[in-house]
C-alpha cells in the first residue's frame, strides 16, 4: 500500500510540474499589465501624474465615487479632497505597480508579488464599482487579475523564473529567525 501511495504522490508531482510549464505566459502577461501602467503614466503620458494637467489620474478617482462600493466611497472622497496626500498616494500606487509588475514578469518573489497584485486588482474593482466609469473594465481587471495574482500567491512560479533558481538553492524558502517563508 505504501508503494502505491508513493506512486500517486509522484504522479501528482509530475502533473504539477507539467502545469507549471505553462504558467510563465500568464505570469509575464500579468506582470506586464501592472508594469505597463507605470510606463503609461511616466513615459507615454507623463501628464497623468501632473496635478495641473487635465490628464491627471487623480481626476479619474472622481469618476469612481458614484459607482464605488459604499465602504470605499468615504475613503475616495477624503483622498480627492486632500490633494497634498492624493499626489504622493498616486506616486506610491504607480511605484508599487511598477515594482511588483516587474517582479512578477521576472518570476522573482512571485508569491509576494501575487499577493500585492491581487490586492491592487481588488482595490481597483472596489473603487470602480460594479458598473464603473469605463463600463465594467474595473471589474474585469479585479476578477481576472485578482484571481491570477491569488493563484501565483498560492502556487509560486518555478518555470523560467528567478524563483526556480532560488528554490533549488533554498528549497524551504527564506529563513527569518526560525521560520521559513516560501517566497518562491
Amino acid at each position: 500500500m505504501v508503494g502505491t501511495e508513493n506512486i500517486m504522490v509522484k504522479k501528482q508531482e509530475m502533473v504539477m510540474e507539467d502545469a507549471q510549464k505553462y504558467l510563465p505566459v500568464l505570469r509575464v502577461t500579468l506582470g506586464w499589465m501592472y508594469f505597463s501602467a507605470f510606463l503609461r503614466r511616466t513615459v507615454n503620458v507623463p501628464d497623468k501624474l501632473n496635478p495641473h494637467s487635465s490628464a491627471y489620474v487623480g481626476g479619474k478617482l472622481l469618476t469612481f465615487i458614484p459607482h464605488a462600493w459604499q465602504p470605499i466611497v468615504g475613503q475616495l472622497e477624503w483622498l480627492v479632497s486632500h490633494p497634498s496626500i492624493l499626489y504622493p498616494f498616486l506616486l506610491l500606487f504607480t511605484a508599487v505597480e511598477a515594482i511588483f509588475g516587474l517582479l512578477m514578469m521576472l518570476g522573482f518573489m512571485t508569491r509576494l508579488s501575487g499577493l500585492v497584485i491581487a490586492i491592487l486588482a481588488w482595490s481597483i474593482g472596489a473603487a470602480g464599482g460594479w458598473l464603473g466609469p469605463t463600463c465594467v473594465d474595473e471589474w474585469q481587471i479585479a476578477a481576472v487579475e485578482g484571481a491570477a495574482g491569488l493563484m501565483f500567491m498560492l502556487t509560486g512560479s518555478r518555470w523560467l523564473s528567478i524563483d526556480q533558481y532560488l528554490a533549488r538553492k533554498w528549497p524551504r524558502g527564506l529563513r527569518i529567525l526560525n521560520l521559513y517563508i516560501p517566497l518562491w
